[in-house]
């Protein structure tokens, strides 16, 4: 378990897209009710399924688990919201 502390920032111009490369997300929610998200993940070649909590402040606690690329994408083609 661990806890998420989220944090944004603002940025201004553009300069800082020559600085990285690009990675391609795929994601899904299984669940989106106020106390909890449910969110199935693909990056690359993996897959993610991660829970997390209510927020209180800019913390809440989240939970990451890497799953099978094939469970990934079949509960993204199968159950996921759309």
């Amino acid at each position: 378990m661990g806890v998420e502390i989220e944090k944004k920032f603002l940025l201004t111009g553009a300069e800082y897209k020559q600085l990285a490369a690009g990675t391609t997300y795929r994601q899904g929610y299984l669940s989106t009710v106020k106390e909890r998200t449910v969110r199935v993940r693909t990056i690359a070649a993996k897959g993610f399924l991660t829970i997390k909590g209510i927020s209180v402040g800019a913390t809440r606690l989240e939970y990451e688990y890497e799953i099978p690329l094939e469970d990934a994408n079949s509960l993204l083609d199968e159950l996921c919201e759309k």
